[in-house]
């Protein structure tokens, strides 16, 4: 290129001076007429060259920007500023990899550059390079502490390598630095949702709503945070406003129609799940969600059978569907699998034993395609072999909970001369978490991709895995689908059977299963002593003056089971009961809407009797721990339900010593209490079938030295329930020798 003559590179200079007043002004055309003269004029001039590639590349022309950048660079290739804006030309031309080469080159023309460190990170996570785009963004944010964009970025990074703890300062930080921008809001929204903090995901996201509250996207964010923080009424507003908003957001449509199913409107989210488009990624999980969706309260037992039917064919019409014959197939497959449980058939009171081995036998499929090597039989031996037995334990439930009430004694109380107890924790983080971490070997926080953990137990070289529930959580579902270690079991924190061909035995309590248990269970079915727990006992009660007074003469006595656990066939057994008897009876309302469809049922049945619901049946509102507790122990008598007993709500109740009328139902979901009232030796609060229950209800509200003799007896024996340590030393036993202990006909 030869260069310019004096007077061209005056003229040049005039044009460029033109052309930059131009530009200020916002008048890009007329800028870039005038930058044209000028590099016409002077081949030469590197600033030139830059200006009209920015003014191009504003004007969205990148190719021609691209070209003019590299000219400028060409002639001058300490200007840093040049090779920063070729970047970002490269960058939306998505050509990233030519883009990081600009940005390297901007950052080795100017020491310190931040901008040039911030773009450097997001090209080289384009390109997929993590480790030093994650260098990059953290070099920018050392020369640069206030850059909001570059915590965003970094902490967003973080986030999707499941890194959660150290992604979740960054994000705060982005918050902080820019308090105005919804992004920043909902950026840590996403993160508190991940690390199961809903109720803080639920407040940020609803900042980032009211700072720009036409974006539909922040509106599906507000509602799936109300969704995980169970106000599934705000959630389906929040969802049905989304949508409104944006119609072609098929996420926020799948999300309401999720919300709806799970709220109880089953009619509405079949049409919509039928309606809606998949998302990238989501096919496969739509199309489980289509075939398996369950409604949560029942009309009648003929909806129930109807119900059970379609699932069935659903279950049998996604296997034969089923194709794993390519990456992007596992990987859909995969996501469905650790995105669905089949939670509401459990509260179903049949026998479901042969529809849960049909749907292990589905996720067992998915995984052994998402994940074939720790889907292998492990190459190692269960067994102490000299040393102590290395026993993990993983689930989502290690903070306040019935499952952690149940079972974080019976781990945290192992020998630790005989046994090494690692936990894998999904959940949230509590007390209660922080209390069971110190108290084991090792206790490591999981929020990734259940594969990530998965690869992480099998490294471990376990002896025994423990799950202490499957079916609540769909993430141990998948986990619980592999081979792990050479003995996998599942404790009775949810107390069906997981249909997993892949665990090896259950361990339940022998006091709450029947003589036929065996065939209930697709694992081998081992009874320790007991409840086949450890549970720790009600804390103190509080204050009980939230309870009602009467509008009537009868008593008020409690049903403390979640509306789910409600089955049509109990309607008429309350209603019974409240005839004879004048009582009221009270249930805790958790969940409006499906309040609202359970009384809708159960007022129905109570006119057919000729009763006033609105006078015998009573919606109470939830309550702290300690005053709930206050009100059990106040009332004469706890009604518990058939089909799927209390479990930790009738440990609060014999706690306090208040009588509970139980069921003794086929099968160990059904006969929880049952087992406990047997374990103090109270059983003649087990009703034998549905007229006996009605019998000894009408008895116990009429006759108060009755109650007074059981609540007295309830108190003598309570401490059984709690202070056992059988089940410990059973326990202990087992996981010292697995096959001999199952041999042994525990």
């Amino acid at each position: 290129m030869t260069g310019a003559n004096p007077a061209d590179r005056r003229l040049a200079i005039e044009q460029l001076g033109k052309g930059t007043a131009l530009h200020r002004a916002g008048q890009l055309g007329l800028a870039q007429s005038h930058y044209q003269r000028a590099v016409k004029l002077d081949p030469g001039n590197a600033d030139a060259w830059h200006l009209l590639g920015i003014v191009t590349l504003q004007a969205g022309n990148l190719p021609l920007a691209v070209k003019h950048l590299r000219q400028c660079v060409t002639l001058r290739p300490a200007f840093a500023e040049a090779h920063n804006n070729l970047g970002v030309a490269l960058r939306r031309l998505g050509r990233h990899a030519e883009s990081a080469q600009a940005f390297g080159g901007a950052l080795a023309a100017r020491d310190r550059y931040a901008e040039a460190a911030y773009n450097l990170g997001l090209a080289l996570e384009a390109t997929g390079e993590v480790s030093t785009a994650e260098q990059a963004l953290r070099q920018c944010l050392q020369w640069q502490p206030g850059n909001a964009d570059a915590a965003t970025n970094l902490g967003n990074l973080l986030r999707g390598q499941g890194r959660l703890d150290e992604a979740q300062p960054l994000l705060a930080r982005a918050c902080e630095l820019a308090p105005d921008r919804a992004q920043s809001q909902a950026n840590l929204a996403l993160l508190m949702g991940d690390l199961g903090r809903h109720g803080e995901a639920v407040t940020l996201a609803r900042k980032a709503v009211v700072l720009e509250p036409e974006q539909g996207h922040w509106w599906r964010i507000q509602g799936i945070a109300e969704r995980l923080h169970q106000d599934r009424e705000a959630a389906i507003a929040s969802l049905r406003r989304a949508c409104e908003l944006d119609p072609t957001d098929e996420t926020a449509r799948f999300e309401l129609a999720l919300t709806l199913q799970e709220s109880g409107a089953i009619d509405e989210a079949r049409v919509l799940l039928a309606r809606v488009k998949p998302p990238p990624g989501t096919a496969e999980r739509l199309r489980w969600m289509r075939a398996l969706a369950l409604p949560a309260i029942y009309r009648d037992e003929a909806e129930v059978d109807a119900a059970r039917l379609a699932f069935a064919q659903g279950l049998a019409g996604l296997r034969e569907r089923l194709r794993l014959d390519g990456p992007s197939r596992i990987r859909e497959a995969y996501q469905a699998a650790a995105g669905f449980a089949p939670f509401h058939l459990h509260y179903q009171p049949r026998d479901n034993t042969g529809l849960q081995r049909a749907f292990g036998d589905l996720v067992a499929d998915v995984m052994r395609a998402a994940a074939p090597s720790l889907a292998e039989p492990c190459d190692w031996a269960a067994g102490p072999q000299g040393g102590r037995v290395r026993v993990g334990v993983v689930g989502s439930h290690f903070m306040r909970h019935t499952v952690s009430r149940y079972f974080n004694d019976l781990l945290a109380d192992l020998d630790p001369e005989r046994f090494e107890v690692t936990i894998w924790h999904a959940g949230i983080r509590d007390a209660e978490t922080d209390a069971l971490a110190g108290r084991v070997h090792a206790f490591t926080y999981v929020h990734g991709d259940p594969l990530d953990t998965a690869a992480a137990i099998r490294a471990a070289r376990l002896d025994v895995l423990v799950y202490p529930e499957l079916g609540l959580d769909p993430r141990s579902q998948v986990l619980a689908a592999l081979r792990l270690a050479p003995v996998q079991c599942v404790l009775g924190g949810h107390p069906v059977t997981s249909g997993l061909p892949t665990i090896d035995y259950f361990l339940s309590g022998a006091a709450i299963e029947p003589p036929d248990a065996d065939a209930h269970y697709r694992e081998r079915l081992v009874r320790l002593p007991g409840l086949g727990a450890r549970p720790r006992p009600p804390s103190a009660p509080g204050n009980a003056d939230w309870l009602p007074g009467g509008a009537c003469e009868g008593p008020l006595l409690l049903c403390l089971q979640y509306h789910i656990k409600l089955v049509p066939g109990f309607d008429a057994v309350l209603a019974r009961i409240a005839e004879r008897t004048g009582a009221r009876i009270g249930f805790f309302t958790r969940e409006p809407a499906l309040t609202r469809l359970f009384r809708a049922r159960v007022d129905a049945v109570f006119a057919r009797h000729g009763l006033d619901a609105g006078r015998h049946l009573v919606d109470l509102p939830a309550q702290g721990y300690a005053d709930y507790l206050a009100g059990v122990a106040a009332t004469p008598l706890v009604l518990d339900t058939p089909g799927f007993s209390g479990g930790g709500t009738s440990l609060d109740a014999l706690g306090v010593a208040t009588p509970v009328l139980a069921f003794r139902s086929a099968m160990a979901r059904g006969r929880q209490t049952a087992g406990m009232l047997d374990l103090i030796g109270v059983d003649d609060l087990v009703a034998t079938d549905e007229a006996d229950y009605v019998d000894k209800a009408v008895a116990l509200c009429r006759d108060g030295e009755l109650r007074r003799d059981l609540s007295g007896r309830i108190a003598e024996r309570r401490q059984r329930l709690f202070e056992d340590r059988a089940p410990q030393a059973a326990f202990a036993a087992f996981l010292q020798d697995p096959a001999a202990f199952a041999r042994s006909g525990a």
